[in-house]
């Protein structure tokens, strides 16, 4: 003789309403200041401040040499979107590539070679993942492409500067948030399957 079976109940309920979650996201000026700190590193200069300037702009001179400066130029998605939940928002984050040029303007004593040359053996070491570690937990450093010395580069004043450039990579993992209406409880019935 069978004996009937009542289905089992499972019961899930969502946290409470929270806060909405605190993002993980960098913009391109604190990008420049991570890889202005990684720079003043791995370029170890004598008697001389390295400068560090962040973007072009319109209308600004540019300091005396040495000076390095820093153009983000492009920004691709390299992976599909991965999603993580809270109670009532979804999370999305993917990978993303950042391409930043470089370009090193050099002195008489520091040469700009020298310097991009110092620069891009540092950046495509491990010691650089380890100095970045210390700066940003979704910007890592990737690669440099070789140095490029620049073979007519003049100033404002109508010299000829000596400069290098080089094009590096990171990776980047945004997040973005989205407000989504998301169940309080979910209650399934489960029938229990026959043995035999």
């Amino acid at each position: 003789m069978r004996q009937k079976k009542t289905p089992a109940q499972v019961t899930a309920t969502a946290p409470e309403e929270g806060e909405f979650p605190e993002l993980k996201n960098l913009s391109y000026k604190e990008m420049y200041n991570i890889v202005g700190k990684f720079i003043q590193k791995a370029i170890p200069i004598k008697g001389a401040k390295l400068k560090i300037v962040k973007g072009f702009n319109n209308r600004v001179a540019t300091p005396k040499p040495p000076y390095v400066v820093l153009q983000i130029i492009d920004e691709n998605q390299i992976s599909t979107t991965e999603t993580r939940y809270t109670d009532k928002h979804k999370i999305l984050w993917a990978r993303s590539e950042i391409t930043m040029h470089m370009s090193f303007v050099g002195t008489g004593n520091i040469a700009a070679l020298q310097m991009a040359k110092s620069f891009a053996v540092r950046f495509n070491d491990s010691w650089a993942s380890e100095q970045f570690e210390q700066y940003s937990d979704i910007f890592f450093p990737l690669y440099s492409d070789d140095v490029k010395v620049e073979k007519f580069s003049i100033n404002a004043e109508d010299q000829y500067d000596d400069s290098c450039s080089v094009t590096s990579y990171f990776e980047y993992h945004p997040e973005f948030g989205v407000c989504t209406d998301s169940g309080k409880e979910i209650i399934m019935d489960m029938n229990i399957a026959d043995e035999g």
